[in-house]
């Protein structure tokens, strides 16, 4: 079947500022889905999201398992998605719980969770990982055909391959 899940992205910030809005211009989407289960489950950070996001786009805020289940659900096939995850482990939850999902970006990682105690490596200007993120997203590279850290769609984009190996 046709691919609707047109892009997938891992941000930590999720939906913010232009970037949902730049990335919607070249890649053509009319649902945006946040899967995250702390935005998923507080209406109030769903609000938020759902107030950042541009006009024209409807925007679904959801756990991660309701957010496969949606994707899951044959309705879905109908539209263009932009899926959103904002972490490394979530990201490899829906790759592999959700058929078709070929291109995925990673914006900003890393950077907003020094807090967690772990030691990252910057690994560009808007991602820093761990080395458990690294073999994480390892995992994910062996599922995805196209899969990079592009911040926004103006930027050249790195292959996730050529940084895992470092």
């Amino acid at each position: 079947g046709r691919t609707m899940i047109k892009l997938c992205r891992l941000d930590d910030r999720m939906i913010h500022g232009q970037i949902v809005t730049k990335w919607s211009r070249v890649v053509p989407v009319d649902r945006i889905i946040v899967a995250n289960d702390q935005a998923g489950s507080n209406p109030i950070i769903a609000k938020s999201l759902l107030m950042a996001a541009p006009g024209n786009i409807k925007v679904a805020v959801k756990t991660v398992k309701d957010a496969v289940e949606l994707l899951h659900n044959p309705k879905a096939s109908a539209h263009d998605i932009l899926l959103i995850v904002a972490n490394p482990q979530d990201l490899l939850t829906v790759v592999e719980q959700v058929e078709g999902i070929h291109r995925v970006n990673i914006g900003n990682w890393g950077l907003l969770e020094a807090s967690d105690g772990k030691q990252r490596e910057m690994v560009s200007q808007f991602v820093a990982l761990s080395e458990d993120e690294k073999a994480i997203l390892a995992k994910v590279n062996e599922k995805v055909e196209d899969f990079v850290l592009q911040v926004t769609p103006d930027v050249s984009a790195i292959k996730v391959s050529s940084i895992l190996k470092k």
